[in-house]
């Protein structure tokens, strides 16, 4: 009986507690329930920040594309200027795509009122103050396209001041392309402090053996802007050249000639290497680019008469595509070279120069200078008599330039116009003819003591010592004056004038020896390349006696 009761006790208690524990189960489930309930919507609202970043992040990337597309695609600099005033927020890249677009838009009749914009200056000042934030690939970008404004502002070269002082604190980071952009674009705005000039050399010198053709040719015309030869970066920069050589296109053909123009430099390996990849390719190359790369050749002298012709019958069937300066470097070509043989192409090249009665309004200083000097050396002033006191009428309207190779040239025009041309009655401004005449002084000064004037002097005097008197003596005196011009050298007895035909001198003296022979004087013409042909002094002695003594025996 006892044992029945608690039993049923037991039954009881049993029961009890599952009703307990399944009563307790719903009551938790229920309350779970209800605070899920209340807690979920709070859960979400503090994790919707995390799951709306992604795609915040996508729509500012989107909107910063679509601003820089949109800024790329106009075709007005007012309209340019007045987006990023309206959008200030925008990321560097579109503030650089607004940089570039207004590069590309300027021109003659709106460059000066774009450049004194305040919208214009908020552009640049926001740029500097996100230099130090942008990688290396940005700075490059930003650094070219202040390289493409016509001329310098103060905007400008505080921006590209600010940029040289980020660059140089970017050790290793560059590579070759980003390096020599930044170098040729800080060139341009003559940004030429001692540090960044020799963060670009170091940076440089390491990253060689990675430069390919184009970037070659930046760094050389960078440095030369910069006025520094540095003969250990040069020796490299020409020996990566001569070994990339078969990898050059047409136009780091023509780029390459052009600064090895520019800068005088005698390497004649990689001449050699270069004429004969373009003489061999010549339908490869644009009208543009032929008539550029004689151009350059003919101030090298390294342009034969057969290479000339082979060029000109290249481009003579597409001529009329040629236009302004292109016209007047072919017709340069054909003076350089004395070509008398291609006088009815200059006659051509002049008239298709002065298409127009008011050609010579819209053609650049430099170009006029070159057809001037071009239309004297090839004797055909008499037949453009009109148009060449046009062509000096518009030059002396100008302002004479800081930049002496035109100076040079036009010293030839104004001695020819003194010693043959008097009756054109060409009237030639005192400020004029003193900017030519010192532009001379001082590139003659130069010359005085150059390595080569003075192994020159000193075969001359050898060659006094061994002959002793017996068939001539000269006494070489350097920079003499004979009539306007100044001569390398003259002996005062005999009114021998030797004259050599440097790479560094713009214009070649074959029209200056027919003017100062008509002096009374017996002028020698020492050819660069072959002069320097002659390896040993025993072939430059040679040499010289050869050209004295053919000069003594000229009937003439």
């Amino acid at each position: 009986m006892a044992c029945a009761v608690r039993v049923a006790g037991a039954a009881r208690a049993s029961r009890a507690l599952s009703y307990s524990s399944g009563r307790g189960w719903a009551v938790t489930l229920r309350r779970g329930a209800q605070s899920w309930k209340r807690h979920a919507p709070q859960a979400w609202a503090a994790s919707a920040p995390d799951l709306r970043g992604p795609l915040l992040l996508r729509r500012s990337y989107l909107d910063s594309v679509d601003r820089t597309v949109t800024v790329r695609s106009m075709e007005d600099p007012a309209e340019v200027l007045q987006f990023m005033a309206d959008h200030s927020d925008c990321d560097t890249r579109t503030y650089e795509a607004a940089l570039r677009t207004l590069s590309k838009l300027v021109n003659s009749s709106n460059y000066d009122k774009v450049i004194a914009d305040g919208r214009f200056h908020t552009i640049l000042s926001a740029l500097a103050t996100r230099l130090d934030d942008v990688d290396v690939r940005m700075l490059s970008m930003i650094a070219d396209a202040t390289a493409r404004f016509q001329s310098s502002t103060p905007e400008l070269s505080d921006l590209a001041q600010r940029l040289a002082e980020v660059v140089v604190r970017r050790e290793d980071a560059f590579n070759p392309r980003n390096l020599a952009s930044v170098a040729m674009a800080l060139s341009v705005r003559s940004v030429r402090d001692t540090a960044t000039i020799e963060f670009i050399r170091t940076e440089a010198m390491k990253l060689m053996d990675d430069f390919e053709p184009t970037q070659c040719v930046l760094l050389l015309e960078a440095f030369r802007r910069w006025g520094v030869f540095d003969k250990d970066l040069v020796d490299l920069i020409v020996e990566r050249m001569s070994d990339e050589v078969d990898r050059f296109t047409a136009r780091d053909v023509v780029d390459a000639l052009a600064v090895a123009s520019r800068i005088g430099l005698a390497r004649g390996f990689l001449l050699r290497r270069l004429c004969g990849l373009s003489f061999e390719n010549l339908r490869q190359f644009t009208p543009r680019e032929l008539a550029k790369m004689g151009y350059s050749l003919a101030k090298l002298r390294f342009l034969t008469r057969t290479d000339l012709d082979d060029l000109v019958d290249t481009i003579t069937p597409d001529l009329s595509r040629l236009q302004g300066s292109q016209v007047s470097e072919l017709l340069y070509t054909l003076a350089m070279l004395d070509a008398r043989h291609q006088l009815e192409l200059a006659r051509t090249l002049v008239g298709q120069y002065l298409d127009s009665p008011r050609a010579v309004k819209s053609k650049s200083l430099s170009s006029l200078v070159d057809v001037a000097w071009s239309i004297c050396s090839l004797g055909l002033v008499e037949e453009f008599s009109g148009d060449f006191k046009a062509i000096l009428e518009e030059i002396f309207d100008r302002k004479p330039p800081q930049n002496r190779v035109p100076l040079l040239k036009l010293f030839d025009v104004l001695c020819a116009v003194e010693l043959e041309h008097q009756h054109l009655g060409v009237a030639v401004p005192a400020i004029w003819k003193a900017a030519c005449d010192d532009a001379d002084r001082f590139e003659m000064d130069k010359l005085e003591s150059s390595r080569l004037h003075n192994e020159i002097v000193m075969r001359f005097d050898h060659l006094r010592g061994v002959t002793q008197g017996l068939r001539w003596q000269l006494r070489m005196l350097r920079n003499k004056q004979c009539g306007p011009y100044r001569v390398d050298m003259l002996d005062e007895d005999t009114k021998i004038v030797l004259d050599i035909e440097t790479i560094i001198w713009p214009c070649n003296r074959t029209m200056k020896h027919r003017l100062i022979s008509g002096l009374g004087f017996k002028p020698i013409r020492l050819e660069y390349w072959e002069w320097r042909r002659a390896r040993t002094e025993e072939d430059q002695n040679v040499f010289l006696e050869r050209e004295v003594n053919r000069l003594l025996e000229s009937p003439e």
